[in-house]
């Protein structure tokens, strides 16, 4: 059993570059994926999906990966050269003309900018996103680590509520059969109050006999919960998605329960059908966080 929350991060670094990547699992019904990745990698979403696929199965995973540079970038010096010469003609033309002395100086044009261009060299995108599947990689192995923690938690607060309903069980038996007895007593006194009147009402009679059987007896109830409770512990033995399973077994014992509230015309017995609730309900709630 694993847990559908849980955090976990990784570090990749290499040649001057360190990716670190963050995964965020919350609890959710269906596979949702939110991704924050460095400009230009949208082109790596699916592999990046697949990835994440291995290891989370239901939930939403919300993932920040970020591209961080350890040195400058390498640079290079692109110049201009028939601007450059452009400029310089003009700047002796324009002396001639004026009758000036001298050459043009280098500094004359160094000041110009649409000469000197310096220009950052791209880094290559793939190898960053290498960078980041390494660090996603070992960050969803933490995620993983801390869903099985949690897990085993959880698997073990199921086991001793399903432990606690079972241990009812034979409570819930022994009351219904006392109550069944309460009402047949109850039932042979109406039916003494019937014959005495003349002629003999044979429809309340009927209706009478109909009330006293459908009353008490849960034991169709009874054998349907040893049953489910019976597939949840092997249920909470299995790997891998057991949510789903998890959470209609509950809802079958949730419904027989209810059924053996309704009929109980005895207080402790009833009081014993809301215990069982109480412990179903709790797993109901329990069983929105399992994977």
């Amino acid at each position: 059993m694993k847990s559908m929350t849980g955090f976990g991060r990784g570090i990749a670094e290499h040649d001057g570059t360190r990716v670190v990547a963050e995964v965020r699992a919350l609890n959710q019904r269906f596979f949702e994926l939110k991704l924050a990745v460095p400009r230009g990698w949208g082109e790596h979403e699916a592999e990046i999906r697949k990835t994440v696929q291995t290891v989370v199965a239901r939930g939403r995973v919300e993932i920040f990966i970020k591209s961080v540079a350890l040195k400058p970038p390498p640079v290079r010096l692109e110049v201009n050269d028939r601007l450059a010469n452009l400029y310089v003609a003009e700047l002796r033309r324009l002396g001639k003309q004026l009758h000036l002395d001298g050459n043009p100086e280098i500094g004359s044009i160094l000041n110009r900018p649409e000469i000197f261009h310096v220009v950052e060299e791209e880094n290559d995108s793939r190898n960053a996103f290498k960078l980041g599947q390494k660090a996603l990689v070992a960050a969803l192995k933490a995620l993983d680590a801390e869903r099985v923690r949690e897990g085993r938690s959880l698997l073990n607060d199921f086991a001793t509520r399903v432990r606690n309903i079972e241990a009812a069980v034979p409570r819930i038996e022994k009351l219904a059969e006392q109550s069944r007895k309460e009402i047949m007593e109850t039932f042979h006194q109406r039916i003494r109050e019937l014959l005495e009147e003349l002629p003999v009402n044979e429809k309340r009679l009927y209706e009478e006999a109909s009330s006293a059987s459908q009353h008490g007896d849960i034991s169709e109830e009874i054998t349907r919960l040893r049953t489910h409770l019976e597939g949840l512990k092997a249920i909470l033995k299995r790997k891998g998605q057991i949510g789903k399973s998890i959470e209609f077994l509950l809802q079958e014992i949730n419904r027989e329960v209810n059924t053996m509230g309704s009929k109980s015309q005895n207080a402790a017995l009833s009081q014993v059908t809301v215990e069982v609730k109480a412990e179903a309900e709790r797993m109901r709630e329990q069983v929105q966080n399992v994977e």
